[in-house]
């Protein structure tokens, strides 16, 4: 059984190594594991290969940026096909703004939406023109930490409440559907083991969006986080006052010409952004409440 993993250096890429043995583990990336007994190759996505790409055999899992490993795979199939031989499937990480940002305000998030939506469809061709297994996981607000690994989610916020007194929110804030990323790399794994030993059936969609276990108000996940901090910590005297629906847009309309984005993404705290599958009914366990512990702290 073999598994090939592009981009490990992050949260769920940390907590997939757990669930293999090294032995079984090929690790491609530009840095290097901590691990020094992992099976390291280097390879930048960015840079077509220098040498012929021997193999990449297995399961392929991904947690690299998607529409890198889009063009890697497309370019590979096309100069070194052979490599690709003894390729079983790909699973790779992508985010659920592919859906939810497509209608976005600011012009850099639709960007972005075009370009996960366009990873995606290349990949699919790929993996069809090779006759291999594929699924895509599309996760909302992966948070958690794995060693020095932080996400860019929670540890934000956290971050945000540390530095400052009080936050304001508007009362009416939309729902929310944080994952650990711990939860993300077990799916991840459930789904290569199944590829490995034949019993992979696939999903009812080759783009799976998923989330954590529990939906929650925006509001409401500032409170979990931070009664979830450690009782000294400077982020649990923050004080998080609801203002008016009305009164907050004003706050915060002038960053509308300075800013698009972020006005957006503070905007976007009054959307629902949840209603995708869980990870306890994917995995069949037990759910688990948020926040799961460790938090980027």
């Amino acid at each position: 059984m073999t598994y090939t993993i592009f981009g490990c250096n992050n949260p769920s890429g940390a907590y997939f190594r757990e669930f293999v043995s090294s032995s079984s583990v090929e690790i491609w990336g530009r840095k290097e594991p901590e691990d020094r007994n992992a099976n390291y190759i280097y390879c930048d996505l960015t840079l077509p290969p220098e040498h012929p790409i021997n193999d990449i055999r297995g399961v392929l899992v991904s947690f690299a940026p998607i529409w890198l490993l889009s063009e890697f795979l497309s370019r590979v199939s096309i100069e070194q096909p052979d490599s690709l031989k003894n390729l079983t499937g790909v699973i790779a990480v992508s985010s659920s703004s592919y859906l939810t940002k497509q209608f976005a305000f600011s012009s850099y998030d639709k960007s972005l939406a075009r370009s996960l939506s366009k990873a995606h469809a290349t990949i699919v061709d790929v993996c069809q023109a090779l006759k291999i297994h594929c699924q895509i996981l599309a996760p909302t607000l992966v948070y958690g930490m794995k060693n020095k690994f932080k996400d860019r989610n929670v540890s934000q916020l956290i971050r945000i409440m540390r530095c400052f007194p009080c936050i304001f929110l508007p009362r009416t804030t939309g729902l929310r559907q944080p994952i650990h990323a711990s939860q993300l790399a077990h799916v991840a794994h459930e789904m290569a083991d199944k590829m490995l030993n034949g019993t992979w059936e696939g999903g009812n969609s080759l783009i799976l969006t998923l989330g954590g276990d529990e939906i929650m108000s925006y509001s409401h996940m500032l409170t979990r986080i931070q009664k979830s901090l450690p009782n000294n910590d400077a982020g649990r005297r923050c004080r998080i006052i609801e203002i008016p629906d009305r009164v907050f847009l004003v706050i915060f309309a002038p960053l509308l010409p300075i800013n698009t984005t972020l006005f957006e993404a503070v905007m976007r705290i009054k959307s629902n952004l949840a209603g995708f599958s869980e990870a306890s009914d994917l995995l069949q366990e037990k759910p688990k409440a948020f926040p799961i512990l460790p938090l980027s702290l």
